[in-house]
C-alpha cells in the first residue's frame, strides 16, 4: 500500500552541546597532529620574530634622538675639531631606556662587528642605521617566510580535512536506508554535504593556529611592555573587559542566525532540486508563475537571514574597532606624558605603540574566531545530524555470503508498516520456487511494491521472515544478496552520463561485447546503433535524451548484463504504446529466463502465462493462482480482468467505429460529400 508518510527528520532546533560539538570536530584532525604540531612551532617562532623587528625601529628612533641630542650639545660647547669623526654620545635617560630594549646589546655587537669589517669609512650614525635597516629587513623577510609555509600547511590540512569529512558523511549516506530519503529533501541532503562540510574549513585547523599565533604573540608582547611600563600597560587594556562582553553578546545572536541561515539555505536547494528535477511538469500545468512565487518566498526568508547577519557584522565590527581605539588613545596620551617626564624613552614609546595592535589582535581575533565557531556550529550540527542518523538495515556480525543463489523465495507471516498508524502489508505467506515467475496484480495502494521492496532489503518485515533458499535476510550480507537481485522499474532511473556506461553498471567489468549482447537481448541495440555516437552518446540527466521506451530498455539490458538470479519487474510496460510494449515484452521474455521473476504489472495480458498471480487488496494476499484458475473463481481477479477487458473492446471498437465512418465519407465527414464541406451543390 503506498502511501504519503513522514518519519522522522533531522532534528533543527535540538539543544546541542557546544563544547562537545567542537571537541567532536576537533577529532577529524588527529591523522594530521604531527603536521599540525609543526605549523604551530612554526607559529610560536613567527610569533617571536615577529614582534622583534618593532624593537629595531624603537632603538632606530631612541639612535636618532640621541645623536641629535649630542649634535645640539656639540654645536652649544663649540667642542675644537680633535679630528674624531662622532664623539660618543652623552649618556641620557633616554639613553638608558633605550637600552632596556632586548634587542640593544645584540644590535650593539652586529653593529660593530658589521662597522669594523666593511664600513669602516662611514660615519658610526651612518653605520649603525644601514645596521639596523639590514636586521629590520632580514627580520621581516624571516617572519613573513615562516607565515607563507604556515599558511601552506595550514591550508593543506584544512582541505584534507574537509576531504575526510565528506568522504566519510558520503559513505554514510550511503549506508542509510530508503526511510532516510524518503524523509529528508534531497537538496537539503545536497547542502549538508557541499555547504555545510565546506563550512567546517574555517573553524578546524586554520583558526586555531591563528590563535594559537594571536595568544603566543601576545604572552610576548605583554611580557616587554610590563616590564617597560606596567601603568601604562594596563591603562591600554582598560576596555578589554568590555570588549570580552560585547563579543559574546554578538556571538549568541550570531550562531541562531547562522542556523537559521543553514536551515533556508536547505530549503533553498531542495525548492530547487524539485522545480529542476519537474521543469517537464511546471512547463505542462504552466506553473512557471506559481513555482516562481515559491522560490520568491523561499529567497525571501534566505535574504532576511542574510541581511541579519550582514546586519549584525556591520555592527559589531566598528564597535570592535572603538574599543581597540579607546586603548590606542590612553596609551597616546600618558604615553606621551611618559616621555616628556622623561621616564621612558621615545624608542619605548614607538615600540609601545606599535604593540598595541599586537595586544588587541588576539582579543579580536578571539572575536572572530569566535564567530566562525558559531558559523561552523551551525553547519557540524547538520552535518553530525547525517553521521549520527543509523542506519536502519545494517548487516549482523556473523553475516553469511551466499556463494550461489537458487531463487527459492519464502515469505512467512509477513507484517509491515512504515509507521504506526497503519498496517501496510498482513500476514503475508507466499513461496516461489527457482525459476517461477510471480505476477501481483491489484488496486492501486493495495501493497505490491511494498512487498517486493522487502527481497531487496530495502526495508525489513516488522514482523515475520522472508527466506531466501532457506536464510533469513537478515542473515545475509545486503551487499551479496543484492547482488544477486535485479530490479526493473516503472520509471527506470539512468545517469547523466553515456549510454555504454548505463549498460555497465549491471556489471562494472563488463566487456564492450558482453555490453552489446545484452543491448542486443533488451532490443535496444538497433536504435543505440541509429545514434551518431552510438553507445557513448550521453543521454542527459535520467536519461532526458531517450524516449520512455527506450530508457526501458537501457534498464533492462542493465539488468540483464548483471545476471540477477532473482528478478523484480515493477510495471515494466505500463507507460508505453503498444508497439513499443512489445518490443519491451520481448526483451523481457530474454531476461526472465531461468530466473525467479517476480512481476507487478496493471496489464493483465502480460502475466497471463505467470506460474503463479497474486491478488492483493489492502496490504492480504485475497487470492492465489493461475490466470485460468482466477477467471473461474470470478473475484477480484476477475473483476479486474473484465474492467480492463471491456475497456480494451470499447476502445477497440471505438477506433474501428471512426475508421468505418472515415472510409464511407470518402475521407470526408460522415453524411457530406466532399464538395459539401466546401458549401457546393
Amino acid at each position: 500500500m503506498r502511501r504519503m508518510r513522514r518519519g522522522p527528520r533531522l532534528e533543527e532546533d535540538r539543544d546541542v552541546d557546544y563544547k562537545e560539538t567542537y571537541f567532536r570536530l576537533l577529532g577529524f584532525a588527529k591523522p594530521y597532529l604531527s603536521l599540525i604540531i609543526i605549523v604551530l612551532v612554526l607559529a610560536l617562532i613567527g610569533s617571536f620574530v615577529g614582534i622583534i623587528p618593532d624593537q629595531i625601529m624603537g632603538v632606530a628612533v631612541d639612535r636618532i634622538f640621541n645623536y641629535a641630542q649630542m649634535s645640539e650639545q656639540v654645536e652649544e660647547t663649540a667642542l675644537p675639531d680633535t679630528g674624531i669623526d662622532d664623539p660618543e654620545p652623552p649618556t641620557t635617560p633616554e639613553q638608558q631606556f633605550a637600552r632596556a630594549l632586548p634587542v640593544t646589546p645584540y644590535v650593539d655587537r652586529i653593529t660593530d662587528f658589521i662597522t669594523e669589517r666593511w664600513l669602516e669609512n662611514i660615519t658610526p650614525a651612518l653605520g649603525e642605521a644601514l645596521v639596523l635597516a639590514l636586521i629590520f629587513m632580514f627580520l621581516y623577510i624571516f617572519s613573513r617566510g615562516l607565515n607563507i609555509i604556515q599558511g601552506i600547511l595550514t591550508v593543506y590540512i584544512g582541505q584534507s580535512l574537509i576531504y575526510d569529512v565528506r568522504k566519510k558523511v558520503y559513505d554514510h549516506l550511503q549506508r542509510l536506508s530508503f526511510k532516510y530519503f524518503e524523509n529528508n529533501r534531497t537538496g537539503d541532503v545536497m547542502a549538508r554535504v557541499v555547504n555545510d562540510v565546506d563550512s567546517l574549513a574555517d573553524v578546524i585547523v586554520g583558526p586555531v593556529i591563528e590563535v594559537v599565533t594571536n595568544v603566543s604573540g601576545l604572552i610576548f608582547v605583554l611580557y616587554f611592555c610590563l616590564i617597560w611600563d606596567w601603568k601604562l600597560t594596563l591603562m591600554a587594556l582598560i576596555a578589554v573587559p568590555i570588549l570580552i562582553l560585547v563579543t559574546k553578546y554578538f556571538g549568541t545572536k550570531l550562531r541562531i542566525n547562522f542556523r537559521k541561515l543553514r536551515r533556508r539555505i536547505g530549503d533553498l536547494n531542495g525548492l530547487l532540486q524539485d522545480n529542476i528535477s519537474g521543469i517537464r511538469v511546471i512547463k505542462a500545468f504552466s506553473r512557471e508563475e506559481h513555482e516562481f512565487e515559491r522560490f520568491d518566498e523561499k529567497n525571501q526568508k534566505n535574504f532576511e537571514s542574510r541581511l541579519k547577519l550582514g546586519i549584525l557584522f556591520r555592527v559589531f565590527r566598528p564597535i570592535i574597532n572603538f574599543l581597540n581605539q579607546i586603548g590606542t588613545l590612553v596609551v597616546l596620551c600618558f604615553g606621551s606624558l611618559q616621555v616628556y617626564r622623561g621616564l621612558i624613552s621615545p624608542g619605548i614609546f614607538v615600540t609601545f605603540f606599535r604593540y598595541l595592535p599586537r595586544l588587541y589582535n588576539p582579543i579580536t581575533g578571539f572575536s572572530r574566531f569566535y564567530h566562525q565557531i558559531q558559523r561552523a556550529l551551525a553547519s557540524s550540527e547538520r552535518v553530525f545530524e547525517v553521521l549520527d542518523t543509523e542506519p536502519e538495515i545494517e548487516d549482523i556480525p556473523d553475516a553469511i555470503e551466499l556463494k550461489e543463489v537458487e531463487g527459492h523465495v519464502e515469505f512467512e507471516h509477513v507484517n509491515f508498516s512504515y509507521d504506526e498508524e497503519s498496517q501496510v502489508l498482513q500476514d503475508i505467506n507466499l513461496e516461489a520456487q527457482p525459476g517461477e515467475m510471480i505476477a501481483f496484480v491489484g488496486p492501486s495502494g493495495a501493497g505490491k511494491t511494498t512487498l517486493t521492496n522487502l527481497i531487496p532489503r530495502f526495508y525489513d518485515p516488522t514482523e515475520g521472515s522472508i527466506l531466501i533458499d532457506g536464510h533469513n535476510l537478515k542473515k545475509i550480507k545486503a551487499k551479496i544478496l543484492r547482488k544477486n537481485i535485479g530490479i526493473v522499474q516503472q520509471d527506470p532511473f539512468l545517469f547523466n552520463d553515456s549510454i555504454k556506461n548505463n549498460i555497465s553498471y549491471g556489471n562494472l567489468q563488463a566487456s564492450e561485447e558482453e555490453i552489446k549482447k545484452a543491448a542486443k537481448a533488451a532490443n535496444c541495440h538497433q536504435f543505440i546503433k541509429d545514434f551518431s555516437e552510438g553507445y557513448e552518446t550521453q543521454i542527459g540527466e535520467r536519461g532526458v535524451k531517450l524516449s520512455g521506451g527506450q530508457k526501458q530498455r537501457v534498464s533492462i539490458a542493465r539488468a540483464i548484463l548483471a545476471d540477477p538470479k532473482i528478478l523484480i519487474l515493477d510495471e515494466a510496460t505500463s507507460s508505453v504504446d503498444t508497439e513499443t510494449e512489445i518490443l519491451i515484452q520481448k526483451a523481457i521474455d530474454n531476461l526472465v529466463k531461468n530466473r525467479t521473476t517476480f512481476v507487478i504489472a496493471h496489464r493483465l495480458s502480460t502475466i497471463q502465462g505467470a506460474d503463479m498471480i497474486v491478488v492483493m487488496d489492502k496490504g492480504q494476499i485475497v487470492e492465489t493462482g493461475n490466470h485460468q484458475d482466477l477467471i473461474e473463481k470470478e473475484g477480484l481477479y476477475r473483476k479486474l480482468h473484465d474492467m480492463q477487458f471491456y475497456a480494451t473492446l470499447k476502445n477497440r471498437e471505438g477506433n474501428e467505429a471512426q475508421e468505418s465512418m472515415l472510409d464511407n465519407s470518402s475521407g470526408g465527414f460522415p453524411g457530406l460529400e466532399d464538395d459539401d464541406i466546401f458549401g457546393n451543390k
